[in-house]
């Protein structure tokens, strides 16, 4: 079972690397829209570009494309990574009641039933979305838009397969959990679990709450803050 667990380490390994990799696409995805309004704000400096041969690749058409195809990107590599450290919203109205080990059968269920199924399904024909982009050359409906469009669609398939790394992983250590040794159990990452706590937010010491719960108790007698001062 100790084995398991380092398989289940190793594929969760790839999902985060790449998400984290992915999250820089965040930099020029900010400085592609904010060159974006400036460009459409000050106009003559749209004009200035048209001029140019800069307009081949910084025209505004090809920059809202490459700003949908970043966030796109973005979205797709860091989605497994989201998964592996329980970053993904959960509307969890019976789950949160429910036992440690009946959370686990739950999750458990969830990735055998749904998250898997529907991973390889959108896979499948999504191999085929790529394929037919690759073998037209397809590119932007508009005229001076992006060419190439089998790249962004083949980060469906990369996304999807990082997130399915993920369930694997996810799902071995339920496994371990439920059916393993009981004295292997505490060795197990249960983030998906209410009582863990996320590993994509910051560490909080009790010291640190009882301290800024102080400082604003002490607030409380600042007659400048009392007065909105």
């Amino acid at each position: 079972m100790r084995s398991l667990l380092a398989i289940a380490d190793r594929l969760e390994t790839v999902p985060q690397r790449m998400g984290k990799l992915g999250a820089w696409l965040i930099l020029p995805l900010i400085g592609i829209i904010m060159f974006d309004v400036l460009t459409r704000k000050f106009q003559f400096i749209q004009q200035w570009i048209m001029t140019t041969p800069l307009y081949d690749f910084m025209s505004p058409t090809k920059l809202q494309e490459m700003e949908w195809h970043l966030h796109a990107a973005l979205f797709l590599l860091a989605l497994g990574y989201a998964y592996t450290v329980n970053a993904h919203v959960r509307v969890d109205l019976m789950r949160e009641k429910m036992s440690d080990r009946s959370q686990a059968w739950v999750e458990l269920l969830g990735i055998c039933l749904l998250m898997i199924p529907y991973i390889l399904v959108v896979m499948y024909y999504g191999w085929t979305f790529v394929h037919q982009a690759w073998e037209s050359n397809e590119s932007s409906d508009a005229m001076t838009g992006l060419s190439h469009r089998w790249v962004i669609k083949s980060f469906v398939l990369i996304g999807l397969g990082l997130a399915l790394m993920a369930g694997i992983s996810t799902l071995i250590r339920q496994v371990v959990y439920l059916f393993g040794p009981e004295e292997l159990r505490p060795e197990v990452k249960m983030n998906m679990l209410t009582s863990a706590v996320a590993e994509h937010l910051p560490k909080i010491d009790d010291g640190d709450v009882d301290n800024d719960i102080a400082k604003l108790e002490g607030h409380y007698d600042d007659p400048e803050i009392v007065r909105g001062g």
